[in-house]
């Protein structure tokens, strides 16, 4: 049985490490230390939503401007 526990405290361990520690994760951090793990996973989940609205709008930006550059038009024009 103790090597399941050695085990399990390695895995959370690993995870912690492994976990990004910038300006989001010590929010989400905060938060969910603060109001509960449903409310972290909340604020995590707002997060990768903007980040992936800021990724689309960042990859039609250069799609746009490479076809501009290459003089083609858009497939919507």
């Amino acid at each position: 049985m103790d090597e399941v526990w050695v085990l399990l405290q390695g895995i959370v361990l690993g995870f912690a490490i492994a976990a990004p520690v910038g300006p989001i994760g010590l929010l989400c951090i905060r938060r969910t230390l603060q109001h509960g793990p449903l409310m972290g996973f909340f604020t995590g989940f707002g997060a990768a939503v903007a980040d992936t609205f800021y990724g689309a709008i960042a990859a039609f930006g250069v799609s746009a401007a490479l076809s501009f550059r290459a003089g083609t038009r858009s497939p919507s024009s």
